[in-house]
């Protein structure tokens, strides 16, 4: 069996991909929240094994959006004179 050469095996990995891409694009509005949730977590766990660096850059995502998160808590819980925990 011939070795394929790079531009043959980049074309076929293209190819490989836009059908996932496809495949994904149809499956995705059928995709329960919890699910997708659950998919992102799976690959930030992913990408963060690739890389050390990878790791800080998504712990700074994370650190931001939970001190939004705990923003518009504490915005909910004075809107509903909820004591929110310091």
């Amino acid at each position: 069996m011939p070795e394929m050469t790079i531009k043959e095996w980049a074309a076929e990995y293209r190819a490989i991909n836009e059908a996932e891409r496809e495949m994904l694009k149809q499956e995705l509005p059928l995709i329960p929240p919890k699910e997708g949730i659950l998919r992102y977590f799976r690959l930030c766990e992913f990408v963060a094994k690739l890389s050390l660096e990878a790791r800080n850059i998504f712990a700074e995502e994370r650190r931001k959006h939970y001190l939004e998160l705990e923003t518009r808590l504490r915005k909910a819980a004075e809107y509903w004179n909820y004591d929110f925990p310091n």
